[in-house]
């Protein structure tokens, strides 16, 4: 199975992939870099301090505390909203008439997010924890579909593709006795992904292999056990049990909206 990035990013030269050495050491610090496909226009990207928790030929497995200092952007005329907020039409207009982008500071909602990285693949497996309403905490497992890693000793660069899978169907959970399974995913962004290329900010072709690497994993997501281990949840409650203030709790990750579809859409 083959995955392909539908772009290249901008990196510094002498980046290397992640599951290649010298290895970040557990408990460093690392940023983790979200750069657009047009990053040489405005030079604008999300910068994500994260710590080291494993690292070596399997992947790379970072953890971010609820209510850590990030650095987000924002679109040019609509500074004070999320990105996500500004009207499709505004947001992905052709490149020759595309807002501009600036950086702004930020936070990480909800109570933390443990991020898997496997190594050449345009993906990484997060876990995020969030305040469930009984008090407890809920772990939501997500897949964010970006372009495939390179690193330095400090950084770790990659680009935002817009789709995400999440696995919030109850019934058909993603861990059972059988294994993996994927048929409780949604695919989220659906609509967004679509408006990059209805309303020109890329070509069309860039927003049919999104699709396509998110059908193959799920496809095949037996490959991908180590990313998937159910091990990965018990770590990250672990940490937000250690590292998280009540700051961050009143505050949550990305809510799901309209434009999601089950794993059959394509």
């Amino acid at each position: 199975m083959e995955f392909t990035d539908p772009y290249e990013i901008d990196v510094p030269p002498g980046t290397r992939r992640v599951g290649e050495g010298p290895f970040w050491t557990p408990g460093d610090t690392v940023t983790w870099l979200f750069r657009r496909f047009d990053f040489d226009r405005d030079h604008a990207e999300v910068r994500r301090p994260m710590r080291v928790i494993e690292d070596g030929q399997a992947g790379a497995v970072l953890w971010m505390a609820g209510g850590t200092e990030t650095v987000d952007t924002r679109i040019v005329g609509w500074e004070d909203s999320n990105p996500h907020d500004v009207p499709l039409k505004d947001r992905f207009r052709p490149p020759a008439e595309a807002p501009r982008r600036i950086k702004a500071p930020g936070s990480w909602r909800g109570l933390g997010v443990l991020k898997i990285v496997p190594p050449g693949v345009p993906f990484s497996v997060w876990v995020l924890l969030k305040p469930a309403v009984d008090g407890t905490v809920r772990a939501d497992w997500y897949v964010n579909l970006e372009a495939t890693h390179r690193r330095t000793s400090v950084a770790l660069y990659t680009s935002d593709h817009i789709l995400d899978i999440t696995f919030p169907v109850e019934s058909m959970p993603l861990h059972n006795t059988d294994g993996l399974n994927p048929n409780g995913a949604v695919f989220k962004d659906v609509d967004e992904l679509a408006a990059a290329a209805n309303y020109g900010a890329w070509p069309r072709e860039w927003t049919d292999i999104i699709r396509s690497n998110g059908a193959k994993l799920l496809d095949h997501l037996g490959e991908f056990t180590w990313a998937f281990d159910s091990k990965w949840e018990t770590m990250a409650r672990s940490l937000v049990s250690r590292t998280t203030t009540n700051s961050s709790q009143n505050q949550e990750h990305q809510r799901i909206r309209s434009g999601c579809y089950t794993k059959d859409w394509i």
